[in-house]
């Protein structure tokens, strides 16, 4: 593999160390959400400067949990790179190629791997990027603060120390990728005792102090998860004539829902169509397959628990206690001795546990550190109201408009992007879209001389959105998946584009209203007709057509936001695909035009027995389209905050009321008003969507 650096370094060593030259990003911690990251900025070619400081003196995954034999929960497949890059140096299978272990591997016939060739694997990733990154240095402080020449916080100033020597450090970066992972977490009021440790730490604190494996030692072990599973495991397997006691808060220790449909949720697309589900959406959905990842045990190991304890009563007698309904409230020393006490939930009785030692599986606290962030946290915008942060489709925090600077979260936005936030499996995409924002939004790919950018540059320039390629555009905010919505902008925009190809290289295009039926299909019908003349006409045969439904638009100047962004322009569209089938019925074909006109005239409704339809029917063909997609198109300034979107509906609001009566006169050369009829005769045909503008 390559040794160069992730970029080139602007100003050598100086880079990063004054406000005058800061990176582009710091990235804290180098676990594998940042390793990944790094990974993708050097295979991309991402010309970003930056650096990455880790607390621990060398990559460490889950140094507490790395119990033989104990495998993943993922296939190798779902490493560091592969899903975004299967030919990249740095997969899995590029590992055990270059180890010597290839064909070894290949032979074990196991998609999993164990959690310690995993963290070996992480560890010959990093060995390429030693160069960007301090390791042994923890971060004290993150502070938003101006740069030279600028008034707004555009740069956050990091403070940090070596964990060694306790010399500190500043650092400058125009972001910040956070990614220190998750604090472990337990009951109140059972830490800070000797024998009781977190699952976090349990390989390296736990057996050196019970060293005496012939003892008959009592365990609680606290949790319904994989970890509290191979935990419990790993005791039973090493202290033959110890007890362990599994304290759960259901009834039992629950199998995983590892069922390949449940495990969609865990797809780059999953993620992002949870993301732009409505909150209480969020919620149901998230209930639903909690059971993928939470309180859970993979059942082969649930397998292995209840054969052991099955042994153990064939040999008479009995290790294994499992506490259903239970909640560790309390442990408290009594001599050389614990006493945990177990309170009962369903009425059942609480009980009261003389051990020897506790391991709390309690899981991770997923929230900012209140001591690091202290600056940038009255600067997040919590826009769902729970106490969290609010995060943009790239990963990127929601801040106040004075905040400039981007903070990137990395396995902090679970209840925005599902269960796989988390976890390892979108490492990758994740990656990915970061990388791309970063760089974006980098003086570097800034553009210049350009009064108005496309959409993915304009959104890329002020919140970092990507320049995306043909695989990511558009990009993912600007996709409307509220049907309703769709079917709203169908229905009262009807005038639509009607798209197909007679050939590779010749596109035909028509303009005609067109109907919407919600009541046919799975998707609705549409219902057009066509003059026998257009060549339109001779491709209504079952082929796949696009319609293209156009909705409200409008230039966005600066002046428009408070933030101050490049101009852009504001629009909705829906993109509709499905296979068109000509109408041969003519009863059906009248049916279709009366149609079109009780959509568009409340009055004079056309009648079926109207004689100058006979005059015009024989020139006409009628169709329907059957909809098998529907794609939104909603470029509302979603990548900006709420304040500046309500500014940008406002303005998309007046200028679709007034923007097209001057053009109007000018093309049909009459002046709309006149001395003998002053009414306006726009006025009657204005429908204003209701986003809070006003008629000017």
């Amino acid at each position: 593999m390559s040794s160069e650096a992730t970029a080139p370094r602007r100003g050598a060593d100086t880079v990063g160390s004054s406000a005058e030259n800061p990176y582009d990003f710091l990235g804290i911690g180098f676990g594998p959400s940042n390793l990944a990251l790094a990974v993708c900025v050097r295979e991309e070619k991402i010309p970003l400067s930056g650096l990455f400081v880790e607390r621990r003196d060398g990559v460490a995954w889950h140094p507490g949990m790395l119990i033989d034999g104990a495998r993943m929960q993922i296939s190798f497949l779902k490493d560091l790179v592969s899903l975004r890059n299967p030919a990249s140096a740095y997969s899995f299978l590029q590992y055990t190629k270059e180890k010597g272990r290839l064909e070894r591997f290949v032979n074990l016939n196991e998609f999993r791997p164990t959690r310690i060739e995993y963290d070996d694997y992480l560890k010959w990733v990093a060995g390429d990027f030693t160069d960007q990154v301090r390791f042994g240095t923890q971060v004290n402080r993150v502070t938003p603060v101006t740069a030279p020449g600028d008034d707004t916080l555009s740069l956050f100033r990091v403070e940090t120390e070596d964990v060694a020597t306790g010399r500190r450090t500043e650092f400058y970066a125009r972001n910040v990728v956070h990614a220190g992972g998750g604090r472990p977490s337990g009951p109140q009021g059972v830490a800070g005792l000797r024998s009781v440790v977190h699952s976090s730490e349990f390989l390296t604190r736990f057996p050196s102090q019970f060293p005496d494996r012939d003892a008959p030692h009592r365990f609680v072990v606290v949790g319904g998860g994989q970890s509290a599973g191979e935990i419990a495991e790993y005791l039973l397997g090493h202290y033959d004539r110890a007890e362990v006691h599994i304290v759960v808060s259901g009834y039992t220790l629950q199998p995983t829902d590892n069922s390949p449909f449940v495990n969609e949720q865990f797809y780059a697309g999953s993620s992002d169509a949870f993301y732009h589900l409505a909150p209480e959406h969020r919620t149901v959905v998230a209930a639903q397959l909690r059971d993928a990842n939470y309180g859970v045990v993979r059942e082969d190991l649930l397998d292995r628990l209840f054969n052991t304890d099955y042994l153990d009563q064939v040999k008479g007698r009995r290790r294994l206690h499992i506490h259903g309904f239970g909640r560790l409230s309390d442990v408290r020393q009594d001599g050389d001795a614990l006493v945990a006490t177990v309170d009962g939930l369903e009425h059942q009785a609480d009980v009261v546990l003389p051990c020897d030692g506790v391991v709390l599986a309690t899981g991770y606290d997923r929230s900012l550190d209140p001591e690091m962030f202290a600056d940038v946290l009255p600067l997040l915008v919590d826009e769902q109201g729970t106490g969290g942060v609010s995060l943009q489709r790239s990963y990127r925090a929601r801040t106040a408009p004075e905040l400039r600077a981007g903070l990137y979260l990395q396995g902090f936005g679970e209840g925005q992007f599902g269960f796989g936030d988390t976890l390892l499996s979108l490492l990758p995409f994740r990656s990915k879209e970061i990388a791309d924002d970063l760089a974006a939004g980098s003086p570097a790919a800034r553009i210049g001389g350009c009064p108005v950018m496309s959409s993915s540059a304009e959104a890329a320039a002020t919140t970092g959105a990507a320049f995306t390629s043909a695989a990511h555009y558009p990009p993912a905010w600007y996709l409307e998946h509220d049907s309703d919505k769709l079917y709203a902008l169908m229905e009262r925009f009807r005038f639509a584009t009607l798209v197909s190809a007679r050939s590779a290289d010749e596109p035909l295009v028509t303009h005609l209203p067109l109907i919407l039926d919600r009541s046919r299909g799975d998707k609705g019908v549409l219902f057009g007709h066509l003059d026998r003349a257009n060549a339109h006409a001779d491709l209504v045969d079952g082929r796949r057509m696009l319609a293209v439904f156009h909705g409200p638009n409008s230039y966005m100047p600066p002046s428009v936001f408070e933030s101050d962004p490049l101009p852009t322009w504001n629009s909705m569209s829906v993109h509709v695909r499905g296979r068109v089938r000509m109408i041969e019925d003519r009863d059906a074909l009248i049916r279709g035009l009366i149609g079109i006109a009780e959509h568009s005239e409340s009055d004079n409704r056309l009648r079926a027995d109207d004689p100058r339809i006979d005059r015009i029917i024989g020139g006409i063909i009628g169709f329907e389209i059957e909809i098998d997609e529907l794609v939104g198109r909603f470029k509302l300034s979603q990548d900006r905050d709420e304040t500046d979107r309500r500014h940008a509906a406002v303005a998309l609001a007046r200028a679709s009321e007034s923007g097209e009566r001057d053009f109007i006169e000018y093309a049909v050369g009459i002046s709309l008003i006149t001395e003998d009829d002053p009414r306006d005769l726009t006025a009657r045909s204005l429908s204003p969507l209701s986003l809070g503008g006003t008629h000017e």
